[in-house]
Formats: C-alpha cells, structure tokens, sequence
C-alpha cells in the first residue's frame, strides 16, 4: 500500500501561473520548485497545512481551438499521510485557488 494518495488531472495552465496561484491555496507553507516548462518540473511543499504535498509538472503542451492556442499540463499530486477521502477534499480546495472567472 502507497504512503500517498495521487491525483492527476490535465490544467489549462503554464507552469509561471501555476507557481504563482500555488501559494494561495497552501499560504503558510513553503513552496520549493525545480524544473522547467519545456522538462517539465517537480514542487515540493514539506509543510502544507495538512501534510505533506509533491506536484509533478508535464512539459507545457497547447491546446488549439480554431486560431486560439492555450497552455496545457498535466499535472500529479502526490498526497502523502492522508486517507483517499481526504486528499481528494484537499485537492478540491486547492484547485479552487486556480479556478478562473467566466460566463
């Protein structure tokens, strides 16, 4: 059995606004970063309120729609300490932190 729950999901985002958006959702924790957009890249929060947290980022795709071209990774958390049910709250909470505005 894992000592972590994973989570994966594909994000209409790059890494710089992940990483920006990222601390919001985890304010009091330390985020640590390695990698980059065309390797992809590893985050690692030791601290989050409820344990802790490993992100993997993909190499940064794009989505084409018509002659409109948007950023797209995919995204692993990695929820260590914490029950299926829990981590899943804990992901849902976070990813409202990236939850853009719309119509």
């Amino acid at each position: 059995m894992a000592d972590y729950v994973e989570i994966t999901r594909e994000m209409g985002t790059n890494h710089r606004d992940f990483l920006r958006l990222l601390p919001r959702s985890v304010s009091e924790a330390t985020v640590e970063a390695r990698g980059d957009e065309q390797n992809g890249a590893k985050v690692i929060i030791a601290d989050a309120p409820l344990g802790r947290v490993e992100i993997d980022l993909s190499a940064v795709g794009e989505r084409k729609i018509a002659l409109i071209r948007l950023p797209v990774t995919h995204v692993t958390f990695r929820f260590y300490g914490l029950d299926e049910d829990a981590a899943k709250r804990e992901y849902e909470r976070m990813s409202k932190y990236f939850q853009r505005g719309g119509g």
